[in-house]
C-alpha cells in the first residue's frame, strides 16, 4: 500500500515539475499564491496559525493584521513549493537580478576563513532556497534535510534540492558527513528553529516561552571549530527575496560546554526573533512550536460570585503546584483573572442564546462581542492568551467556549455547564456529585466543591486571630453563618435558638467564635451583636457586613476543634470539610434551597463528613463530636483530581 502511495505521489510531483519548469515563473508564483491561500480557507491549521501568531506577538498586530499574515503566508508557501519545483530553471542571471543578498562580505570572509561553517536559518522566507543560491555563487553547501515519508518522493525533492551542486543529508547516521565536511573546512546548512521534543534539546526563552531548543548546529561547530553564521531569506514580492547574512554568532570558550551551547543558542534565538517581528507572514506558523512548553498561563473567568471564584482559583492552585514536564524541572505558570461583567442581565441571556451560533467564526473576531460586556471587561476578553481557561458558573460558559476557540486553550469548567453547554466538549468538567443528570465526557465526580482540596497554611491567619482574642482564649466552635440564597435566609427565630444553644453548651464544650457572610440581612446581624457581642463565651462576632478582616475565616477554621456551617453554603461545607475538622451543617429550611443542596449533604452525611443536625438537637452534637477525634478524609480525592489535571499537561 505504501509503495503504492509512493509512486503516485511521485508521478504527481513530477508532473507539476514538469509543469512548472515550462510555464513563466512569475505566472508559477501566481498559481502557487492563489492555491496557497485556497489551502488557507480549509485547512484547520490556519486557526493553530493564527493562535500561535497572538501568543507570539501579542497586540503586536490587530486580529485582522494575524488574518492576513496568515493568509498572505499561505500564500507564500504555495509559491515556494512552485519555486522548489523550478529550481533546475533557476540561473545565476535569475540569483543577481532578484535575489539581493545583504552583507554578502560575511559569507566571503567565512569561506576565506579557513574553519568550517555553520549556516543557520529557520523555517523563514524559502528556506530552501538558500542552499540553490548558494551553489549559484559557486559554494555549494551540505544541507541537513528532514526525511520524507515516501522515499521516491524523497529522492526527487533531494534531485531538486541538489540540482546546483548542494548535497543533501538525512537526519540520523547522515550527521556523520556534516561532521566530515565541517572537518574539511566546508559549509553545512541547518534549520534551528523547530521544537526538539519533549525530552530533547534546551529549554530556552522563545518569544518569552520557555521550550525545547534543538542545540545540534551548535554542539557540532563547538566540536570541529566551525564558526556559526545566521542567514535569513525574505520575500519581498514575487520573484524578489532579500537575503541577509548576519555576523558571526560569538562564542566564549571560557564557559562549560553547556554554557557555551546556551550562549550560541540564545544569539540565535533573538536574531530569529527580530526577523519574524518584522515579517510576521515568512515563518511557519502552522506547526505547534510550543506543544511541548514550560510555561503555562491560566485564566480564570469570575462572575463576581466569590464562592464560584474560590473553586476555580483552587484547581487553578492544583494546576499550578506541577513543577515538572515529562520529567523536566522548570515548569511555570502564570494565572490571570478577568472579571466578567455584562450590561445587563438581559445582555447576559442573549449572549447565552447567540455564543454557540458565534462560536465557529470567533476567532479574530472578538469585537463582535462588544454590545454584550462593558468595556473593561471587554478590553480584557481582547487581549485574553491562555493555556488553559477555567470557569465556575452557568453565566460564564458562552464567554469560555469562545475564549477557548480564540486562544486554543484547554477548558476546564466547574459544575455542570447548562445546557447546551453541557452538549459541547470540556478537556475536563470537575462535577461534584450533587449535580444530578447528563455530565460532559470528560467529567471529574468529586463529594465536595473543589475549595475543600485547597492545601491550606493557615498559621499566619491563626496567628493574626489569636493576637485579636487576647491571652487565654481557648476555642473550640467555629460558627459560619450564611444568608439569603434561593428563597433561604436566616430568620431571628432561628438565630435565638442557635445563640441559646451555643450559651448553653459553652460551659461544657469551650468557648466559641461566630462568623456572618455578606448575605447575612441587617436585621439578623443587629440581632446577634445584640445576643453576643458582651458573652463571655462568644471571643468574637464577625459581622461581615461591618467589618471583613481577611483572616477571620482561615483563622477560626485552623483554631477551632469543631465547624458549624449553615446549610446554604455549599462552598463553606466543602471548605470545612477539607479542613480535615469535625464539621456540623446547621439545616434550617424545610425544602427552600434546591434538590441539589439536599443531595451534596445527604452524601457527606452517608460518607460519614459531616454530621447534619437541626436546632433542636445542636447542643447534643456539638458536645458529642467535640468527643470524637478528627482525621482528613479528602486527601484521595484531591490526589485523583490533580492526577486528571496533570494529564491536561
Amino acid at each position: 500500500m505504501g509503495d503504492w502511495k509512493d509512486r503516485i505521489a511521485c508521478g504527481v510531483v513530477r508532473g507539476l515539475v514538469f509543469f512548472f519548469e515550462h510555464i513563466p515563473l512569475p505566472a508559477g508564483l501566481r498559481i502557487g499564491d492563489m492555491l496557497g491561500r485556497l489551502v488557507c480557507a480549509f485547512s484547520s491549521k490556519r486557526r493553530v496559525a493564527y493562535i500561535n501568531l497572538k501568543r507570539a506577538l501579542g497586540e503586536q498586530l490587530t486580529p485582522a493584521q494575524r488574518w492576513k499574515a496568515v493568509g498572505d503566508h499561505y500564500g507564500h508557501m504555495g509559491q515556494s513549493i512552485v519555486e522548489v519545483m523550478s529550481f533546475r530553471k533557476m540561473t545565476r542571471e535569475h540569483r543577481e537580478k532578484n535575489i539581493k543578498i545583504h552583507h554578502q562580505e560575511r559569507f566571503q570572509q567565512l569561506l576565506k576563513s579557513g574553519r568550517g561553517g555553520v549556516l543557520i536559518t529557520g523555517h523563514f522566507g524559502n528556506w530552501e532556497l538558500l542552499q540553490v543560491v548558494s551553489g549559484l555563487l559557486g559554494s555549494p553547501i551540505h544541507v541537513l534535510a528532514r526525511d520524507q515519508k515516501y522515499p521516491r518522493l524523497n529522492g526527487l525533492l533531494n534531485e531538486l534540492r541538489e540540482s546546483h551542486g548542494s548535497v543533501s543529508i538525512s537526519r540520523g547516521a547522515g550527521v556523520r558527513s556534516l561532521i566530515l565536511a565541517l572537518r574539511k573546512k566546508q559549509l553545512i546548512g541547518v534549520l534551528g528553529d523547530q521544537s526538539a521534543g519533549k525530552t530533547e534539546g534546551m529549554l530556552l526563552p522563545f518569544f518569552g516561552r520557555k521550550t525545547s531548543v534543538p542545540t545540534g548546529a551548535f554542539e557540532l561547530a563547538q566540536r570541529t571549530d566551525a564558526a556559526v553564521l545566521p542567514c535569513f531569506m525574505v520575500r519581498t514580492q514575487g520573484l524578489k527575496h532579500e537575503i541577509y547574512v548576519g555576523e558571526t554568532l560569538k562564542d566564549d570558550p571560557s564557559l562549560g560546554p553547556k554554557d557555551r551551547v546556551a550562549f550560541q543558542t540564545k544569539q540565535y534565538l533573538a536574531l530569529l526573533e527580530d526577523f519574524i517581528r518584522r515579517f510576521p507572514n515568512q515563518w511557519l506558523w502552522e506547526n505547534k512550536r510550543w506543544k511541548y512548553s514550560w510555561n503555562r498561563k491560566i485564566l480564570i473567568l469570575s462572575d463576581g460570585k466569590a464562592g464560584h471564584f474560590k473553586q476555580s482559583e483552587v484547581v487553578a492552585e492544583l494546576l499550578a503546584g506541577f513543577k515538572e514536564y515529562h520529567g523536566r524541572p522548570g515548569l511555570e505558570f502564570e494565572t490571570e483573572r478577568i472579571d466578567v461583567e455584562y450590561r445587563s442581565s438581559w445582555h447576559r441571556k442573549l449572549f447565552f442564546v447567540l455564543a454557540p451560533l458565534m462560536r465557529p467564526w470567533i476567532q479574530g473576531r472578538l469585537h463582535w462581542l462588544r454590545p454584550f460586556f462593558v468595556k473593561k471587561t471587554q478590553e480584557a476578553i481582547e487581549k485574553a492568551n491562555a493555556d488553559f481557561i477555567i470557569a465556575a458558573g452557568s453565566g460564564l460558559a458562552p464567554l469560555q467556549l469562545c475564549l477557548a476557540r480564540e486562544t486554543g486553550a484547554k477548558k476546564i469548567v466547574i459544575m455542570k455547564p447548562p445546557f447546551p453547554y453541557g452538549l459541547t466538549h470540556y478537556d475536563l468538567a470537575v462535577v461534584p456529585a450533587h449535580d444530578g443528570g447528563g455530565v460532559p465526557k470528560e467529567t471529574f465526580r468529586c463529594v465536595i466543591m473543589p475549595s475543600g482540596y485547597k492545601t491550606h497554611d493557615r498559621g499566619e491567619d491563626v496567628k493574626k486571630l489569636k493576637e485579636r482574642l487576647g491571652e487565654g482564649a481557648k476555642v473550640k466552635v467555629a460558627v459560619f453563618l450564611g444568608g439569603a440564597a434561593h428563597g433561604f435566609d436566616l430568620t431571628i427565630s432561628d438565630m435565638e435558638k442557635l445563640c441559646s444553644a451555643l450559651k448553653r453548651a459553652a460551659p461544657r464544650c469551650g468557648e466559641y467564635v461566630v462568623t456572618t457572610s455578606r448575605r447575612t440581612a441587617a436585621p439578623v446581624e443587629r440581632f446577634l451583636k445584640s445576643a453576643l457581642e458582651h458573652h463571655p463565651a462568644c471571643r468574637l462576632l464577625v459581622l461581615a457586613n461591618e467589618e471583613n478582616p481577611p483572616y477571620a475565616i482561615g483563622g477560626m477554621m485552623g483554631l477551632a476543634d469543631l465547624l458549624i456551617v449553615t446549610e446554604d453554603s455549599l462552598a463553606m461545607i466543602s471548605e470545612a470539610v477539607g479542613s480535615g475538622k469535625r464539621v456540623i451543617v446547621l439545616t434550617l429550611s424545610a425544602g427552600e434551597l434546591p434538590d441539589k443542596h439536599y443531595r451534596f449533604h445527604r452524601i457527606l452525611n452517608q460518607r460519614g463528613l459531616v454530621t447534619l443536625s437541626s436546632l433542636a438537637d445542636i447542643e447534643r452534637n456539638i458536645t458529642a463530636l467535640l468527643q470524637q477525634p478528627a482525621f482528613p478524609v479528602v486527601q484521595r480525592e484531591r490526589n485523583a483530581l490533580v492526577q486528571r489535571l496533570g494529564e491536561l499537561l
